[in-house]
């Protein structure tokens, strides 16, 4: 079994070899990190320089696949719009009656519904929100995908994943970024079929573009969309 370096959301696979005596961290051509490493080298060392490097990869990655972009600064004021699930919802702030117990933000009838005096916290009750709709939303999709994707994954989990919409371990855990739940439902399917196959080809082989073909045949589409619409669907 390969040795891999997990730092953030980066995955980076060592290879030692006895003849070397340099450090050489490379993006391949199918978008893995490799870091070729002399034979002795500590892991905490290797750790280190990956976490150095954490600014260069991810703009060498940037160009070899679809990552998240930062999207326009949101408002957290009435009239603004929000995605859930390919959808623009407007928000309203609303001063809740006196005694009433009101969630900071709901889903209702079309709006987002804001307590006015949470408004100065917007995006953290947002992003909350997304994580909670995201854990039950995914959890209940992916349970037809897995077996289109013959992959049954340890665990699901929403958070923040800086520049990935999603990744995966060897181990089985999944992870998601809490902005996959702003995408439309047939992307968002595609992006846990990407990961599903993860779990199989742990990188960009041909045996998992070949897998992925047959799982998500509009796979070549839907990653296109992506890099044109991505930055969108953020906060």
């Amino acid at each position: 079994m390969s040795e891999v370096v997990e730092i953030n959301d980066l995955k980076v696979e060592v290879r030692r070899s006895a003849r070397r005596r340099t450090v050489d961290l490379i993006v391949d051509r199918f978008g893995d990190l490799v870091i070729n490493v002399p034979e002795a080298l500590p892991r905490s060392d290797i750790e280190n320089i990956v976490r150095r490097k954490q600014e260069w990869i991810y703009g060498k990655v940037e160009r070899k696949e679809v990552v998240l972009r930062p999207g326009r600064s949101k408002e957290y004021v009435t009239g603004e719009g929000f995605y859930y699930l390919g959808k623009k919802y407007r928000l309203k702030l609303f001063d809740p009656d006196s005694g009433e117990s009101a969630p900071p933000l709901r889903l209702l009838n079309g709006l987002f519904w804001m307590v006015r005096s949470a408004a100065k916290g917007g995006r953290d009750h947002f992003v909350r929100w997304y994580t909670r709709q995201g854990q039950m939303w995914i959890a209940d999709k992916i349970i037809p995908l897995k077996e289109r994707a013959l992959a049954e994954p340890r665990s699901i989990a929403i958070r923040d994943l800086k520049y990935r919409w999603g990744s995966c371990n060897a181990d089985g855990d999944m992870y998601f970024h809490w902005r996959v739940m702003l995408l439309p439902p047939q992307v968002i399917r595609y992006l846990l079929i990407h990961e599903l196959i993860h779990l199989r080809e742990h990188n960009h082989s041909r045996a998992f573009y070949e897998q992925l073909r047959r799982a998500a045949p509009d796979h070549e589409e839907i990653e296109k969309w992506l890099e044109a619409n991505g930055d969108r669907y953020a906060l």
